[in-house]
């Protein structure tokens, strides 16, 4: 059944419309920071302040191998101070990880890292959990206070905390510190969650000022636990933020990117699985990344010309819509339907009439052109009830056939009993002909056969 041209033609634009500026909304998104030169980001990864997750000691390697894979990106290891914000310059992105009991960074450090912000450099601090469950390992857990030493000399509205994120409901391995956050939990819009459905953390939590700037939340029944208690506050976990050019990102888990095992129960759904490939972690981690070098990140007024764009988009379409299709039918519209209705009436009453003399294949002719008439008309019902009899007396007819050859063949079969060739050969020859019709052409072949085959005996018995 065919469908109306122009409403297809309508769909078709109004969706492409769509599609196109939703595709630009994309590039909005992820509209990519033009390079300098055709060389990768330089990335370095400090590894001088008594670090437990180093790629030395390969408790770090999959994250940062996974960077140095790409062409554009090349991860450099630090064993040295930061103390030479020359030195630093030289590099898009400095990451930082939980400094441990004898990570303290110098104030020659903390003046070169906050010069180097200044000047555009991107940072990534990484803090851990406190191990509040457990009996804490200083040399894991580390110690918070010495990032915030960083982030009060960058004047960040932000300082890591004493507590981890816990949650009754959301632990797949029964221990409420591991925590699975799920898609709604992480800012909406942001390119860091793109693509990232589920994160396992271990984390502890963050103290912000500016809400608008946090990434990532536990859930609403998630609380903040150290070892003097609880808390039912907001828990942020994951902060991002952009001061001139220069990109900050605070994340208070270090070990949910780490080559360490998640749980050492055999039971556990994670038993044998390192943090960094759990669910969707690796994908956050390239997220991280990208942000912090390269994707842009949308503001409100961003979002609302997207918005108000497709609105538009769809507005003009219905109104395309009304003025086309739902207008009143012009007199040439309504002549041209009722010529086709008085020639489908006539058309139907031939039928009709071929039905009663028993010329099925005729009437079942006529009814395929009455439903063609129903399709010009948009009467679909009808057109699909005309088909239905086009089928029906096409069958009838070929029952006819059937029978007519039956008795046509019969008819041969005694001519030749009587020695009457020249009638038998006729008689085949009529009978091939209503099996091509009824395109049987085996039988067809084989009656034709039969017809030259009699034909010749006549001849001979003629010349004898």
């Amino acid at each position: 059944m065919k469908h109306n041209t122009y409403h297809k033609r309508f769909s078709t634009i109004l969706m492409i419309t769509i599609l196109i500026i939703l595709c630009c909304s994309q590039f909005i998104f992820l509209n990519v920071k033009a390079q300098s030169s055709s060389s990768p980001y330089l990335i370095l990864f400090d590894e001088a302040h008594d670090q437990y997750y180093t790629y030395t000691n390969g408790r770090f390697k999959t994250a940062l191998d996974y960077l140095n894979q790409t062409a554009d990106f090349e991860v450099i290891l630090n064993s040295k101070e930061l103390d030479n914000h020359t030195e630093l310059l030289p590099y898009d992105l400095i990451i930082i990880g939980n400094p441990g009991p004898n990570g303290n960074f110098t104030p020659t450090e903390i003046d070169s890292l906050k010069n180097y912000t200044e000047n555009g450099g991107n940072l990534i601090l990484l803090c851990n959990y406190n191990d509040v469950g457990a009996s804490p390992n200083e040399n894991i857990t580390g110690k918070f206070a010495n990032l915030n030493n960083i982030t009060i000399a960058l004047n960040l509205p932000v300082l890591f905390t004493s507590y981890d994120l816990w949650d009754n409901n959301h632990n797949p391995i029964g221990k409420r510190w591991v925590v699975e956050i799920e898609d709604p939990n992480f800012k909406m819009f942001h390119p860091i969650k793109f693509k990232v459905k589920k994160a396992l953390t271990f984390t502890s939590v963050l103290n912000v000022s500016m809400g608008e700037e946090i990434v990532a939340t536990g859930y609403e029944d998630s609380y903040l636990k150290n070892i003097t208690g609880e808390l039912n506050v907001e828990t942020p976990w994951l902060f991002a933020t952009q001061v001139n050019s220069s990109r900050i990102l605070l994340c208070g888990s270090n070990a949910m990117f780490s080559d360490t095992n998640i749980t050492t129960s055999t039971n556990d759904t994670y038993f044998g699985i390192f943090w960094i490939n759990a669910v969707d972690n690796l994908r956050l981690w390239a997220n991280l990344i990208q942000w912090t070098l390269i994707t842009e990140v949308p503001d409100l007024n961003t979002i609302f010309l997207i918005v108000i764009s497709i609105l538009f988009a769809v507005g003009v379409g219905l109104i395309v819509y009304n003025s086309y299709f739902t207008s009143r039918k012009s007199p040439v519209y309504d002549i041209e339907s009722e010529d086709l209705r008085n020639e489908r009436a006539t058309t139907l009453k031939q039928a009709r009439a071929r039905v009663k003399e028993g010329m099925y294949l005729a009437a079942a002719q006529l009814y395929k052109k009455a439903g063609k008439l129903s399709n010009k008309l948009k009467d679909y019902p009808a057109e699909r009830r005309f088909y239905q009899k086009h089928r029906e007396f096409l069958k009838k007819s070929k029952k006819v056939d059937f029978l007519e050859r039956a008795i046509i063949l019969k008819q041969a079969r005694a001519r030749v009993k009587e020695g009457m060739y020249l009638a038998a050969a006729q008689l085949y020859k009529k009978a091939g002909k209503l099996s091509n019709k009824l395109k049987d052409y085996p039988a067809e072949k084989r009656l034709y056969q039969k017809h030259r085959e009699f034909l010749k005996k006549s001849k001979k018995v003629e010349s004898t």
